[in-house]
């Protein structure tokens, strides 16, 4: 029951900061949920919570898609997503736990220092296939992915839009990987059951904190939350090895 408690409590704070803040869910979500439940069906839990969010923020801005860099995008992550559903179920737990945590830190520190990765079309097919396997193992993609679309210099509305219809593909990719795995247990139910609510009161209360927060101030709190919460499970993982 603490732990049910404890799902609907990281849910609403992650979707609290990603509407407030404008990144962050599974970046803030995926570490607590590791130590709540297992890591593997904290990665599966947060994948499906934020597959919703994403097939609506894709639908809103369909108009403003870049279809060419879209097609480079799916074409290279979409395929890359059952492999990181393999690692998911194949990796022991401390090695998913290394995994998950190198994958926060590099987040973190992606969107810390706003790194545009340049190369082009062809470092956002490289990007996009990595991106794809981790959202497979860890529910983590959008750094990299908002790193390569800066690269490119695109509009902002255009990398947005962009950007949603990736992260909605290989959500649903995702969510089938582990459907097919049979990684959608009675455990992962019974988060989502409270998960839901949390995620709908989240996004409430972020919007109302939007209007009165200062933004740059609020970024560097979360930032360093991130931190926090990789440097825990990477602990984590140290302790169990």
């Amino acid at each position: 029951m603490l732990a049910l408690l404890g799902v609907f409590a990281v849910l609403a704070l992650a979707s609290t900061i990603r509407t407030t803040a404008g990144f962050g869910f599974s970046l803030v979500a995926v570490p607590p949920l590791a130590f709540l439940l297992d890591p593997v069906t904290a990665v599966v839990v947060a994948s499906v919570i934020a597959a919703p969010v994403s097939v609506s923020i894709a639908v809103r801005d369909r108009a403003h898609i870049d279809r060419r860099l879209l097609a480079v995008i799916l074409g290279f992550g979409v395929p890359a997503v059952p492999l990181g559903v393999w690692a998911l179920t194949a990796l022991p737990e401390t090695a998913l736990m290394f995994v998950i945590a190198g994958v926060i830190v590099l987040g973190t520190v992606l969107v810390w220092c706003r790194i545009a990765l340049p190369g082009g079309t062809a470092t956002l097919a490289g990007v996009s296939f990595f991106a794809g396997a981790s959202y497979g193992a860890t529910g983590v993609d959008g750094p990299p992915m908002v790193a390569a679309a800066q690269g490119l210099g695109l509009e902002p509305r255009v990398q947005r839009a962009t950007l949603a219809v990736s992260f909605a593909s290989t959500s649903i990719a995702a969510v089938a990987g582990y459907a097919v795995a049979g990684e959608l247990t009675a455990e992962v139910g019974r988060a989502l059951l409270v998960g839901v609510p949390g995620l709908v009161i989240g996004v409430v209360a972020g919007e109302r904190l939007f209007k009165f927060l200062d933004a740059a101030r609020f970024r560097r709190v979360v930032l360093a939350l991130l931190v926090v919460s990789s440097v825990s499970v990477l602990t984590r993982a140290l302790a169990v090895a």
